[in-house]
């Protein structure tokens, strides 16, 4: 567990793993959601190719709220 700067008295279960390309966070992290990838616009391919950004899937893990 660990504090959030600023809040010593909440605790945050830490993220396990490695985020995946694009991705601001790990997927089992508290406050994420799924958002459109911004380098592909969602498609999941760039110049016939799968993305880099998202590696393909059109969607990255985001950070929401003030986590």
């Amino acid at each position: 567990m660990s504090h959030p700067s600023g809040n010593p008295g909440v605790t945050v279960p830490a993220a396990e793993g490695t985020p995946s390309p694009g991705d601001e966070t790990t997927a089992d992290a508290t406050q994420t959601a799924e958002n459109t990838c911004p380098d592909c616009g969602g498609t999941g391919t760039l110049q016939g190719k799968p993305c880099p950004g998202c590696e393909g899937t059109g969607t990255v893990t985001v950070t929401v709220g003030d986590a």
